[in-house]
């Protein structure tokens, strides 16, 4: 993080939400890539973005209120192999967290930094808090943060609390978070998709939730994760269809992290112009059956490209779903066939 009069924060890629009460905290699984899960007790109340890494294995996490901008929570938490992980003993992140807060002196209006311990049942850690000199100027400026480090099981997470007021309750319930996280080498299943295959068709539910989704299955077949990082998730799906060159992915979540296709579509936006990626042509929102659908086009050296992506929100449960599809024809065209595939994805509740 680059120190100046102010604190900053960062932007990831993948949204989700939560929502509820402020008080109450819901257990959440955010996968380090082919090394389980880092569980934590998230606040309802609390937004969520995560971004997942395979190199190094890690997961990047950003939690924020769910309106305006009176905090910020960054996480960075990394599997480590045994040799490194030696290195985090108790001492030796004390006296890292230690160094980190001398480094950031010269910037702050305290004259030296006090050192916290962070203990849970699998959890140890160190942090410190600091006022910046510099009045905030501009909406995503803090005065006042908290850093440190903790390690759980083989999880090591540094972190960064950014506010604006000097007493925050939220400050207290992202390191009681921290303190009570876990980490699970085992995938849940009862939280992990599920996909059956017949003559016809596929159908994918998990067992945890209510929704029942049924592919036909056409020239769709199975494939193997091709992207990595964030599509390494539990309840993610992937199929293609060769000779039509047709893409068809997605996930399940719970309806709790579902916004609005607006907020999500902005989001993604945003993030592919800050990263410098093309941007969306000919965009257009539609309903279809109990679908919430965003169809673009995007540019392409060997023709048309379409883009779908659907949203059904349902019985607790939000199906994410991402079609696309290359092809010589016009985009009227492929946009008619990506619609009419759609119109036949069955979702049913489970009674």
């Amino acid at each position: 993080m680059r120190v100046c009069a102010r604190w900053s924060v960062f932007g990831l890629l993948v949204l989700c939400s939560a929502a509820g009460a402020q008080e109450a905290t819901q257990a959440e699984r955010y996968v380090v890539p082919g090394h389980g899960s880092l569980l934590l007790k998230v606040p309802r109340a609390w937004l969520a973005l995560s971004k997942p890494l395979e190199k190094p294995p890690s997961v990047a996490l950003l939690f924020r209120p769910a309106s305006g901008a009176a905090f910020s929570v960054q996480l960075t938490s990394v599997w480590l192999v045994p040799d490194k992980l030696a290195g985090f003993t108790a001492e030796s992140i004390r006296s890292k967290t230690q160094d980190a807060a001398t480094q950031l002196l010269p910037e702050a209006e305290e004259k030296e930094a006090a050192l916290a311990e962070l203990r849970g049942a699998e959890s140890i850690g160190y942090y410190y808090s600091l006022t910046s000199r510099g009045a905030p100027s501009g909406p995503e400026d803090y005065k006042y943060m908290t850093q440190g480090t903790v390690r759980t099981g083989e999880i090591v997470t540094t972190f960064t609390i950014l506010h604006r007021d000097p007493v925050l309750p939220e400050k207290a319930q992202a390191l009681r978070m921290l303190a009570e996280a876990t980490h699970s080498t085992e995938p849940s299943v009862a939280n992990t998709l599920q996909i059956r295959e017949s003559a016809q068709a596929y159908e994918l539910t998990v067992p945890a939730g209510r929704l029942v989704m049924t592919l036909p299955k056409g020239g769709l077949t199975r494939a193997n994760n091709p992207f990595g990082g964030a599509a390494n998730h539990p309840r993610y799906f992937y199929f293609v269809d060769h000779k039509a060159f047709l893409n068809l992915s997605g996930w399940f979540e719970p309806q709790r992290k579902f916004t609005s296709v607006k907020a999500l579509w902005e989001g993604e936006t945003k993030e592919w112009a800050r990263r410098g990626l093309p941007q969306p042509k000919d965009v257009s929102f539609q309903k279809i059956d109990n679908w919430q659908v965003v169809v673009y086009d995007m540019p392409s050296p060997t023709g048309s490209s379409v883009y779908v992506r659907a949203h059904w929100v349902q019985a607790g449960t939000w199906i994410e779903m991402h079609i696309s599809i290359t092809s010589k024809n016009t985009s009227a065209e492929s946009r008619a066939k990506l619609l009419e595939l759609l119109k036949t994805i069955q979702v049913k509740e489970r009674t």
